[in-house]
């Protein structure tokens, strides 16, 4: 079966981001393009993380099972 994508925007800026290093979170829920519900882990996202948070569009790709295998920031 072919790998699964979907696109979605995230605009979190550095002080919500907190939560995640206190521990008290670690994954992040968003909202494809397309209307599906992503839960990631906040690993995935760390990468991305500026001084003012994190913005951008994203590309998720994973597996007909659910297996998250890439992310890319595409802006």
């Amino acid at each position: 079966m072919a790998n699964q994508q979907s696109l979605f925007a995230i605009d979190l800026e550095y002080e919500e981001l907190k939560v995640f290093y206190t521990g008290s979170k670690n994954r992040v829920q968003v909202t494809a393009h397309d209307g599906r519900s992503i839960n990631l882990p906040w690993s995935m996202l760390q990468p991305y993380l500026t001084n003012s948070g994190i913005k951008g569009r994203f590309l998720i790709r994973y597996t007909q099972e659910g297996k998250l295998l890439r992310l890319d920031k595409l802006d």
